[in-house]
């Protein structure tokens, strides 16, 4: 985790009066970063990234995929539990195929659950 004091040392080179708007710059930066509240289709606080939910499907280990908005495959998906949401979980997930611009694709064990998911990309 990246500290507050390790970016103002480097900011000794600095006019006094710039270091000081930088140092509180960087300490509001490091506080408030944040991935943000798990909504479906909704973008990450601060990262380019958004929350997705998708259900399994019926039968187990069958392939099921959850629609994203990003026009370009992404490279990552987290599961996430929102702790809002009684009985959310993160069911064993299997990568199916290679993402693309319009979808993500999984298969698992887990049948009808429903699922959530920070999507990078």
């Amino acid at each position: 985790m990246a500290t507050s004091s390790y970016v103002e040392s480097l900011l000794q080179g600095i006019p006094p009066e710039q270091k000081s708007a930088w140092a509180s710059i960087w300490r509001y930066v490091l506080k408030n970063m944040r991935l943000g509240r798990v909504v479906d289709q909704e973008a990450s606080e601060n990262f380019s990234a958004g929350f997705f939910q998708g259900i399994t499907a019926a039968v187990a280990n069958t392939e099921f995929t959850i629609a994203h908005n990003f026009g370009r495959a992404p490279y990552l998906a987290i599961p996430v539990l929102p702790l809002n949401v009684v009985n959310a979980t993160v069911p064993d997930l299997t990568v199916s195929r290679a993402a693309d611009a319009s979808r993500i694709y999984f298969k698992s064990p887990a049948v009808s659950a429903t699922v959530y998911f920070y999507v990078e990309g």
